[in-house]
């Protein structure tokens, strides 16, 4: 099943965290950042305590693969999510259907 744009959420640690033997991070809802600066913003605002926080992506929902590793998320993602977003249902549908294909 291809993913869900609108209920696309990642969870956020560092990298410094995790070497220590810490998972603290927080899950983030994607669908209450305009784009990936505000996103970051979060993010940094979350990990405070470290001076050049190096985020670790721990795990995502209804994020495509391509779109997000360990240590990177597109910008292309929240162009998507908000043109997806705009879609109709058949065109959002059509498009679920493409990307659960290429997905493969």
């Amino acid at each position: 099943m291809a993913a869900d744009f609108s209920q696309a959420a990642i969870y956020v640690g560092t990298y410094a965290k995790y070497n220590a033997g810490s998972l603290f991070g927080k899950w983030f809802d994607l669908s209450d950042f305009a784009d990936k600066d505000e996103f970051l913003e979060a993010c940094k605002e979350l990990h405070k305590d470290e001076d050049d926080p190096e985020f670790m992506f721990q795990d995502r929902e209804n994020i495509p693969e391509e779109l997000v590793c360990e240590s990177w998320i597109s910008d292309m993602f929240f162009e998507l999510r908000d043109k997806v977003e705009d879609m109709d249902t058949n065109e959002q549908e059509a498009f679920s259907a493409w990307l659960d294909y290429e997905s493969r």
